[in-house]
């Protein structure tokens, strides 16, 4: 199955609006969401941060983009530190959202599970029954395949966005490392790429749709240019990843 994940899009609710690197976020999205309705993916995941404003207006631009490029394919969405939720359940299909889907069972006995870690300004947590369910899930199919996909970062990025992490990353991980049918956790957050194997898991990082950060140790941005990645969930629960830029 081939999955494509997308974050940190940072839409605001004027389309003529630049970010950093004058980069204009609306304009990257739109390229990259060409890109990815060529690839023809089963999935498409949105990692939060879908706005930069938390605006009415951002979303209806995301909603609009996703029409307009005719993507044909399975979409889950959660949201990030910068997301309104109400905004977005007002804006977004609402069968794309984690509220009302918590996972997407893949025919290959793969799950992909869409967790929410939103929590105070920057910061992410997942709730202790957010994370029981999840446990008690696993269990019940623990001869399957999961994939979780989250916003906030599980491990450090050795960076200046490790001031905004996860602050219970530790129970999150401590479930990861206890149930091996567990193969992939992709999330978002810190706008770069990272791939580390931990065990049997494979921890992803996206890099932004939009501007890019750097692993300095204050805030710093990175010259590399919007991209995604793109995940190909195996039959024999291994991941083949890789990471595709827009071209300057």
């Amino acid at each position: 199955m081939n999955i494509i994940q997308i974050t940190d899009c940072h839409l605001f609710s004027e389309i003529q609006k630049n970010g950093y690197n004058n980069i204009n976020p609306y304009q990257s999205l739109q390229h990259i969401l060409a890109e990815v309705t060529l690839r023809q993916p089963d999935v498409l995941l949105v990692t939060g941060d879908i706005s930069g404003d938390g605006s009415g207006q951002s979303y209806q631009h995301f909603s609009k983009l996703l029409y307009e490029t005719g993507i044909n394919c399975r979409i889950g969405i959660i949201p990030g530190n910068h997301d309104n939720q109400a905004q977005m359940k007002s804006h977004i299909d609402s069968d794309y959202l984690w509220i009302n889907k918590h996972r997407l069972i893949l025919p290959n006995r793969w799950h992909i599970h869409l967790l929410d870690t939103q929590y105070q300004y920057a910061m992410g947590q997942i709730s202790e029954s957010n994370l029981a369910s999840l446990t008690e899930y696993l269990s019940l199919h623990c001869n399957d395949y999961h994939l979780l996909a989250a916003h906030h970062h599980p491990i450090p990025c050795d960076g200046w966005m490790d001031k905004h992490e996860w602050t219970n990353r530790q129970e999150f991980n401590a479930v990861v490392a206890a149930n091996p049918s567990i193969k992939g956790v992709v999330y978002g957050h810190i706008h770069m790429a990272i791939e580390q194997q931990k065990d049997q898991c494979l921890y992803m990082a996206c890099p932004s749709t939009c501007w890019q950060f750097a692993t300095e140790s204050s805030f710093a941005t990175s010259d590399l240019l919007p991209g995604y990645r793109v995940l190909k969930l195996l039959d024999n629960g291994q991941i083949v990843t890789s990471i595709h830029r827009l071209k300057a």
